[in-house]
């Protein structure tokens, strides 16, 4: 129902697309639907009127003649928005290509700084080039998002199907994760279940989405707050599973959370870092290995999210 109020919120719309509510596909289809409402009942009493089929065939070719110029009207108007978010896609693939290069040779300086030279830096300058390294780290976290949503839009994300531990692999990315938020004394408990089958997907992809979603599961929860981690078996299928008690996803903006550069308006005023592109990756992601993913979630108690893959076939 929510879905289907958005279809006609014609200002909504029009902001998102950045143009006018009558440009608005909304609009288009609002006004073409009015126009056949009325060029029909004026067939049917002109019809009516005039007991002649002359008649009644020119008013059917007018109505022809209407929908067939309002249908060009739209379809030229949807080439304009395809072409243009095929160019949007296409720039943003190029500048994050281009983007790698120097940041990941930056990132290699920095760190041979840090490793090999760090004995010629005092405790600022060593400060100062760790702060360096972090931000250089979120700039190339960024810039591989976004040449992943540019790869996605163009149905050119390249995933290699494998069999892996998936138990493993949750249980290294805790190990890598959890030490970082330390400090915000959020108690973590997590559930692996033993023997578990592997899973079959790109190791490498799932490892992206899991990281995202247990940095998600930090960022929104406030000091002394809990998270719990869960991995388990059902069916043919191996579930992921991360709560929190978090600050959760306000009621009205749920349907929005899969969507490219969506942040909630809660976790905006918290000022959390992100980009809103995390989850709308993950979930392509999961979906192209035949997987699936889900959530729930309540403003101010917390939010569930989910995703299954396929078993592996022995």
């Amino acid at each position: 129902m929510i879905r289907i109020i958005n279809d006609f919120n014609l200002k909504k719309q029009a902001d998102e697309l950045g143009i006018k509510i009558w440009q608005t596909p909304g609009f288009i289809f609002i006004m073409m639907g009015i126009v056949a409402i009325i060029i029909m009942t004026a067939t049917y009493f002109i019809s009516a009127y005039y007991n002649n089929p002359q008649v009644l065939i020119i008013s059917e070719c007018l109505v022809v003649s209407v929908v067939m110029i309002t249908g060009t009207f739209i379809s030229r108007f949807v080439g304009q928005i395809a072409n243009l978010n095929r160019m949007k896609s296409e720039f943003v693939a190029v500048a994050s290509h281009q983007l790698r290069t120097p940041l990941s040779a930056a990132k290699w300086e920095l760190e041979l700084l840090l490793t090999k030279l760090k004995k010629g830096l005092n405790e600022k300058q060593l400060e100062k080039m760790e702060n360096i390294s972090k931000l250089n780290d979120r700039m190339i976290r960024l810039v591989n998002d976004l040449l992943d949503v540019a790869r996605i839009d163009q149905n050119r994300l390249i995933l290699r199907k494998q069999n892996f531990d998936f138990g493993k692999l949750t249980q290294d990315m805790l190990d890598e994760i959890v030490p970082a938020y330390n400090s915000r004394h959020i108690s973590v408990s997590s559930n692996i279940e033993k023997n578990l089958p592997e899973a079959l997907g790109d190791k490498e992809k799932i490892k992206l989405v899991l990281d995202n979603l247990i940095s998600n599961a930090f960022k929104y929860t406030t000091s002394g707050g809990k998270i719990d981690i869960k991995l388990f078996q059902k069916g043919n299928n191996l579930i992921f599973e991360v709560k929190d008690s978090g600050v959760g996803i306000p009621e009205e903006q749920v349907g929005r959370v899969f969507e490219k550069f969506f942040r909630s308006d809660n976790a905006i005023k918290y000022q959390t870092e992100g980009t809103g592109l995390g989850l709308y990756i993950a979930k392509n992601i999961i979906e192209q290995l035949n997987g699936r993913i889900w959530f729930q979630s309540i403003e101010n108690v917390g939010s569930e999210f989910n995703f299954s893959l396929p078993i592996a076939k022995r």
